[in-house]
């Protein structure tokens, strides 16, 4: 994030400029005061803040930063987001999928050869697409699989496709997809090496084991040509710098997460897609790892053989990625995330609601949610207003600080505790295990309150924890519990299950939910199966992944970009049209941008000049001298100046007023109307001048 400041006080006639991470700027908005102890940034501290990567981090605790300085803001991004609460287009206030400027993937390619396309393979193996069944495998393969997947002498009939990867690790299946990349793969060095790579895999371990097949496939690179990197590992960046380097080893670079962004490594020709990936997002962020020109890099393309620079790279799709985003093009995006805290606070707030349903003569119902009313009011009196995003809520803050404001709880409140209180919550309670458990505990009451079909649901998951406690009854607080921890686990328990008592075993159980979280993994295994290929296909390029180039955004593009040409020209800037301007208009709409139907059904019958006049605006000193006979007229007052000044601004906005009315409504009508600011002859002087504004924009000089 870049933070601007373009207009200088008179001390300083420089630019400055500032680069920031979010949680830095946040911090400092805080935390940073001068010496007089008053806050250094203060709203309108900066005059521009340009965000890169503008899909994400903007959302969430960060969009504070936004709501606190008065600036313009310019965000960039190459993956615009369309989600319900993660809406690019939303945050910066521009028509969904009409950006303020796009530049387009395949422009970019095909038209100013700024990029290079993309070639890809398409491969099925069985295990990847079907999983692996028993009775589908070989005499030898089946002792094998008995081998190495019985379990307390148990023989799983069937093992999903979803497990490949995540802990079973099939040695062919992974020896396909790297011969796959070492033969048919871009290389370099007159095709004796091959060029740098990138394996997006799908963990940890899958990354270790296929950097593992490959020492054992190659022994001759010694070790180092294929390298893991993931955020767990000490020595990540320095791969990553390595691999940035041509010449330098690792050539191919393993990556779990790391990779999928940010990374730019011009001479990378191979991207092996080893996981699925459902975020349209996520999916051409990754591709566009490959499409950097790189035009001194001499490579052969495994394609047809020839040599040159780089003028395409190649995609191998292991997982299916393609022919989702076929079906799918927009994919699957998931919704805007809750932190732990925050949800565990919306759940107590809906608990008070439905408990104000409850007879106010139960005692214990109602002691339980005073209990909740005390902990999310004193959750709220905890809030500093010296926290910048505290300050910027004040308005909620202030109001569920009130006590009695918790006595009953509407549909507006309870939006209001989420969406403005929730996010900026915090418990000390610092036990993760232990407030998962409340978080789903609460759901579970909320279930009950409201008789919904989930509790049978919740019933089953809550007996099988118990369950689970009660194997490890030899741990001391285990065994205290170990009663209660039974009895949920027998049907006379649930017969009549109320809030109250799942109140109590939140609170009994939930100290004792770090004993199930010990760290114990899933043991991996590792086999040696026969994966055969289903099917393999080649160049069959997915549709465009962004569509800016409807008619409506054809037309505001066009008038952008051409501004300087005549006709817009004079549209600008209130000089009246020739016939032959008229007819080059009609040429443009109906002709080069489209034809008559596409113009008439986004825009009816608006008039061509009027709707480039709306679209370019017009231009502020040709506005200023349309009313110059008024701003001079001395015999005007300070009002009147300001009302004419305001007509000024409105005009310069929208290219002109389609209907007078408009002075009667604000912003025009305050302090004074415009009925009764002007006399009858000066009223009339102003609409004359107003409908020429707009006549320059229709008239047809013979």
């Amino acid at each position: 994030m870049s933070l601007c400041n373009l207009c200088s006080n008179k001390d300083d006639r420089n630019a400055r400029i500032v680069f920031s991470t979010y949680p830095t700027i946040l911090n400092a908005i805080d935390s940073t005061k001068t010496k007089d102890g008053i806050p250094l940034f203060s709203p309108a501290h900066f005059d521009l803040i340009i965000t890169d990567e503008s899909h994400r981090s903007i959302f969430k605790k960060y969009r504070a930063i936004f709501e606190y300085f008065d600036a313009i803001m310019v965000g960039l991004t190459a993956t615009p987001k369309m989600d319900v609460d993660r809406n690019t287009y939303d945050f910066f206030e521009v028509e969904n999928g009409v950006p303020t400027y796009a530049y387009d993937y395949e422009t970019a390619v095909y038209t100013d050869h700024v990029l290079v396309p993309y070639y890809n393979y398409e491969v099925k193996t069985r295990f990847l697409e079907e999983g692996i069944t028993y009775d589908n495998l070989s005499e030898e393969d089946r002792e094998r699989y008995e081998d190495d997947f019985a379990e307390d002498g148990y023989v799983p009939d069937f093992i999903p496709s979803a497990a490949l990867n995540q802990f079973v690790f099939n040695e062919k299946t992974v020896d396909t997809v790297l011969q796959d990349l070492m033969e048919r793969g871009i290389k370099v060095h007159g095709g004796d090496r091959l060029g740098k790579s990138i394996i997006f895999a799908q963990n940890k371990d899958h990354a270790e084991f296929i950097v593992q097949r490959f020492n054992k496939l190659y022994p001759a690179y010694n070790g180092t040509f294929a390298q893991r990197i993931t955020c767990d590992d000490s020595y990540a960046q320095t791969v990553i710098d390595d691999f940035k380097i041509p010449d330098k080893m690792p050539v191919i670079a393993v990556s779990v997460d790391m990779m999928d962004t940010g990374i730019d490594v011009p001479e990378c020709v191979n991207l092996v897609f080893f996981k699925k990936v459902r975020s349209k997002t996520k999916f051409w962020q990754m591709i566009g790892r490959g499409t950097r020109l790189c035009r001194d890099l001499s490579c052969i393309d495994g394609i047809d053989g020839e040599y040159g620079g780089k003028c395409r790279f190649l995609i191998f799709d292991y997982c299916g990625n393609f022919e989702y985003f076929r079906e799918h093009q927009n994919g699957y995006e998931t919704g805007e995330t809750k932190s732990l805290t925050e949800s565990i606070y919306c759940r107590r707030t809906k608990l008070i609601a439905a408990l104000q349903g409850i007879d106010f003569s139960d005692e214990k119902h109602q002691g339980l949610r005073k209990q909740l009313v005390d902990i999310c009011l004193g959750n709220v009196n905890d809030l500093s207003y010296d926290i910048m995003s505290v300050k910027l809520k004040m308005e909620f803050v202030e109001k569920f600080k009130k006590a009695d404001k918790w006595n009953c709880l509407d549909d507006t409140d309870l939006y209001e505790l989420e969406k403005h209180i929730a996010p900026l919550v915090t418990f000390t309670d610092t036990d993760e295990y232990a407030k998962r458990f409340d978080n789903f505990m609460y759901s579970m009451m909320l279930s009950n309150i409201n008789q919904l079909p989930s509790m049978r649901k919740q019933r089953y998951t809550l007996s099988f924890t118990a369950e689970q406690l009660e194997k490890k009854s030899t741990i001391p607080q285990i065994q205290q519990k170990l009663t209660l921890i039974k009895d949920i686990q027998t049907e006379e328990f649930w017969q009549e299950i109320s809030t109250l008592t799942l109140e109590d075993i939140r609170t009994e159980l939930r100290d004792l939910m770090q004993f199930l979280n010990d760290g114990t993994k899933k043991p991996k295994i590792f086999t040696r199966l026969d994966d055969p290929v289903l099917e393999c296909k080649e160049g069959e390029l997915l549709d465009a992944a962004y569509d800016f180039e409807d008619y409506r955004k054809k037309v505001n593009r066009y008038v952008e970009e051409h501004k300087n040409d005549a006709v817009i020209y004079k549209l600008n800037h209130n000089l009246p049209l020739l016939k032959e301007d008229f007819e080059e208009l009609e040429r443009i709409f109906t002709k080069e941008l489209g034809d008559s139907d596409d113009y008439k059904r986004e825009y009816g019958d608006t008039p061509f000049g009027l709707l480039i006049r709306k679209i370019a605006k017009l231009d502020h000193d040709s506005a200023m001298s349309a009313f110059s006979a008024f701003i001079n007229d001395s015999s005007l007052n300070q009002k009147q100046i300001e009302f004419i000044l305001k007509i000024i601004n409105h005009i310069e906005n929208n290219g002109y007023i389609e209907d007078i009315k408009i002075l009667m409504k604000p912003p025009f009508d305050k302090p004074t109307s415009f009925m009764k600011l002007f006399d009858a002859k000066t009223k009339n002087a102003l609409l004359q001048t107003i409908e020429s504004i707009r006549n320059n924009a229709l008239q047809v000089v013979a």
